[in-house]
C-alpha cells in the first residue's frame, strides 16, 4: 500500500488517497488476484492484460509496498553489514561496494561497526534477514554460539574468517609472500613490518607471512608498531619519523594497510628520505589514493568488488535453499607493482 499526492484545486494543502491493488481492480472492472499476478510478473498473465494493468498502475502512482513484501515473504528485506571500524578507507570501499549490489537487488543495507566489542554492540535494534561479517570472525562465533541454531544467515568475508559459517576468504598470506619475494628479488635486505597486530590475532595472517618469509632468507625480522585509530595517517606519520630517528631507515617497509602506506610515505618526505631511492614502500588493499602520488606506491590489491558481488550470491542461495551445504571460496588478490618498491640503479 502506498501514498498517492495529487494536488487540490485550491492552495489549502494536497489530498491522499490509498493506492491498492484493489483500487487498480475496481477501476479496470478486473479481480484482485489477476492484478496481484500481473504486477508480479507471473506468466499466465496474457500480454494484453498485463499492459492494461501496468498502465492503470502507473497512471495512479502505485508502487509496491516493501513492508507488505516483506511480511509476506517472512523477511525485512534488510541486510547488516559487520565490520571493525569506519575510518579505513578499505572498509569503507567495502561498504561502499556491497551497498551497491545490495542496492541493486532492492535490499538495503545497515552497518554495525563492531571492533571489539561484546554481543550487545554487534546486535542492532533493527531484525535484518542475514549478515555480511567483515573480517570479524571472533564476533561471528560469539553470535552463533549465542543464538544456538536461530542465528540468521552469515557471510564471512575477507582475510579472517569464520569458517563454520558460508565465506570468503581473501588470501593474503600468498598476496604478502609475493610482495615479499618481489622486495627480496629487488636486492633489499632490512625490510621492516609496519603493522598493529600482535601474535596470535585472527588479522595476523600479514604479518605471519612476513615474519615467514624473513626467516626462510635468514634475515631478521623487524616491525614499526603503531596503535589502530581514526587518525591513522597522521599517526604513523609520526611513528614512522621517531622509529627512523631511533633504529635508522630500513630499506623497505612493508604495510599492514594502504591508509598506513601512505602515512609512512609522508612522514618519510618530511625528513627528505626519498622513495624508493631511500627507502621501498609496499602496502596493501589497493585503494585509488596509492595512484595519485608522484610515487605510486606498490600495493596488493584486494578483489572488493568481486567478493561482494559473490557475498550477495551466496546469500541468495542460501535464502533460497536454507539446507544447502555450506559455500565457501578463496580469492586471490594481485601485486601492483609501482614505482614505489622499484630498486634505483
Amino acid at each position: 500500500m502506498f501514498v498517492l499526492t495529487v494536488s487540490g484545486p485550491s492552495d489549502r494543502g494536497l489530498a491522499v488517497t490509498m493506492v491498492t491493488q484493489e483500487l487498480i481492480a475496481r477501476k479496470l472492472g478486473l479481480s484482485r488476484q489477476l492484478v496481484s499476478f500481473a504486477l508480479a510478473g507471473h506468466p499466465q498473465v496474457s500480454e494484453a492484460s498485463r499492459k492494461r494493468i501496468l498502465a492503470a498502475a502507473q497512471e495512479l502512482g502505485y508502487k509496491p509496498n516493501p513492508y507488505a513484501r516483506a511480511l509476506k515473504k517472512g523477511r525485512t528485506g534488510i541486510v547488516a553489514l559487520w565490520i571493525q571500524d569506519l575510518f579505513s578507507t578499505h572498509y569503507i570501499h567495502v561498504m561502499s561496494e556491497l551497498n551497491r549490489v545490495v542496492k541493486q537487488a532492492k535490499h538495503e543495507l545497515i552497518v554495525n561497526e563492531v571492533g571489539s566489542g561484546g554481543a550487545a554492540q554487534m546486535l542492532s535494534h533493527v531484525p535484518v534477514d542475514a549478515i555480511f561479517a567483515m573480517e570479524t570472525p571472533l564476533q561471528v562465533s560469539a553470535y552463533v554460539e549465542a543464538q544456538r541454531g536461530q542465528a540468521v544467515p552469515v557471510i564471512s568475508m575477507g582475510a579472517a574468517c569464520y569458517l563454520k559459517t558460508d565465506y570468503i576468504k581473501v588470501d593474503l598470506d600468498s598476496a604478502t609472500k609475493e610482495a615479499m619475494e618481489h622486495l627480496m628479488s629487488s636486492g633489499y635486505k632490512r625490510i621492516a613490518h609496519a603493522t598493529f597486530i600482535g601474535k596470535g590475532l585472527p588479522e595476523s595472517s600479514r604479518r605471519v607471512s612476513y615474519t615467514k618469509a624473513m626467516r626462510k632468507a635468514g634475515l631478521k625480522p623487524e616491525f614499526i608498531h603503531y596503535p589502530l585509530g581514526a587518525d591513522q595517517r597522521a599517526s604513523v606519520r609520526r611513528i614512522v619519523q621517531d622509529y627512523v630517528g631511533q633504529n635508522g631507515c630500513p630499506e623497505a617497509i612493508f604495510c599492514h594497510s594502504d591508509d598506513v602506506a601512505l602515512g609512512i610515505y609522508r612522514g618519510l618526505c618530511d625528513m627528505k628520505l626519498r622513495v624508493p631511492e631511500d627507502v621501498a614502500i609496499v602496502g596493501c588493499d589497493g585503494i585509488q589514493d596509492t595512484e595519485y602520488l608522484e610515487c605510486p606506491i606498490t600495493t596488493i590489491v584486494q578483489p572488493v568488488e568481486e567478493m561482494c558481488a559473490l557475498a550477495w550470491n551466496f546469500l541468495t542461495k542460501r535464502f533460497d535453499d536454507g539446507t544447502l551445504k555450506q559455500q565457501q571460496i578463496t580469492l586471490k588478490p594481485r601485486l601492483a607493482v609501482r614505482e614505489s618498491s622499484l630498486r634505483q640503479d
